[in-house]
């Protein structure tokens, strides 16, 4: 930890812009969320320069994510732990999020015509509020995708960021020293250096990119959750998520490093990895057609039991008579657009993977090794269903 007068720079209360500041203690319990306050020291953002910057608002408060998936966004997991906002349950906060994408300032109308809404957030499980410091990461996973953005890329390698790397930072939070400024507008601030966290009074390198802040340019109340890009293959990279810093954002700032929430990243969302050769760059999951995937019949990959989409990896929860299993889209005819183990079944034209028979826990019976008779209508059925279900969130 860097100081005990540390602050959470996420969490702007969207309801108070001309409140006063009520920021307390990170030690204080329950922790106090901070009032209004973008980047300070930085420069308006135009329309289209950060596709990938959205805001996010959740329990009455105000953070920044990065789209790293058409169907995923980064962020940090103090802004959607339930402990955090105050709200009864992880389900609470789902319900309560808002992703505004496409938009420089949340204030206007038009410009929170953009939005998704969460059919997951997931804090990572060992993040506490007590002990900042590590841990202060989190994805939601989304009701329905962003189509037409391309994702930012994730830093998963401690040698790509080291200190010193020069990043850029962007965020909708405070604008001014002390969190005051306007509130919900994309900023950004080019040419940041990380230090080493100890010269800034302690924090692990390891798990920490650190700031400087004293030239009263940074990140502040608002700004968690948002990236730190770094030049890395010719392409800007999210090698920092925004966590906490001192109280008036005008000494310094810390950023989770990506690189060491790789595991927590690509176990939860395999499909981060990119693109892969072989099962070895997948962490645990499975290298399908160049994609990253969750190991089928296990964990939420293909061939388990769900009960709805959220339950799945892919998506894509399907009914097949009595049976919910997650699947993914295929090519009907040819079952090679499937992982091992699974057919491409045929539902009118509609292609879905299902377990083959004896595959995996599947002990239905219900499809011979074709894979192509009886259960047709059925199938097709519950494609319809599944549709009909997707719609309407």
């Amino acid at each position: 930890m860097i100081r005990s007068s540390s602050l959470l720079l996420g969490l702007v209360l969207s309801a108070g812009v001309a409140s006063a500041n009520t920021t307390g203690d990170i030690f204080d319990t329950p922790p106090v969320i901070s009032e209004p306050t973008e980047i300070i020291g930085g420069t308006m953002a135009t329309a289209g320069q950060f596709p990938t910057v959205v805001a996010i608002t959740a329990g009455g408060g105000i953070c920044t994510g990065t789209i790293v998936d058409k169907d995923w966004i980064l962020t940090a997991a103090h802004c959607i732990d339930p402990r955090v906002l105050q709200l009864a349950s992880q389900q609470a906060v789902t319900d309560s999020v808002r992703v505004y994408y496409s938009t420089t300032t949340i204030n206007t109308t038009a410009g929170r015509a953009n939005m998704r809404r969460a059919m997951m957030t997931i804090p990572k499980p060992t993040f506490n509020v007590q002990a900042l410091g590590s841990n202060d990461i989190g994805l939601i996973k989304l009701a329905q995708p962003i189509e037409g953005i391309v994702p930012s890329p994730i830093n998963f390698e401690a040698a790509m960021a080291p200190v010193g790397i020069v990043v850029q930072m962007a965020g909708f939070g405070a604008t001014q020293v002390g969190g005051g400024g306007n509130v919900g507008i994309l900023m950004f601030l080019n040419n940041r250096t990380s230090v080493s966290c100890s010269s800034l009074g302690g924090g692990s390198d390891a798990n920490l990119l650190c700031f400087n802040q004293t030239d009263t340019k940074g990140k502040c109340s608002g700004d968690s959750g948002g990236p730190s890009f770094a030049m890395i293959n010719g392409k800007p990279t999210v090698v920092g998520v925004t966590s906490f810093g001192d109280r008036d954002c005008g000494q310094f700032g810390a950023d989770t490093r990506t690189n060491i929430e790789k595991e927590f990243l690509l176990k939860t969302a395999p499909v981060l990895a990119g693109s892969c050769k072989d099962d070895s760059e997948c962490n645990g999951g499975l290298c399908f057609k160049g994609l990253c995937i969750a190991q089928p019949f296990s964990g939420n990959g293909l061939g388990v039991d769900c009960m709805t989409a959220a339950n799945c990896q892919s998506n894509v929860c399907l009914t097949i008579g009595e049976d919910m299993k997650c699947s993914m889209s295929c090519t009907v005819g040819d079952d090679s657009t499937c992982p091992d183990g699974f057919d491409c079944l045929d539902g009118g034209g509609a292609g879905a993977c299902w377990p083959s028979s004896g595959s995996g826990d599947d002990d239905s019976g219900c499809c011979d090794s074709s894979g192509r008779g009886g259960p047709t209508a059925l199938f097709a059925f519950g494609l319809l269903a599944l549709v009909i279900r997707r719609r309407r969130k």
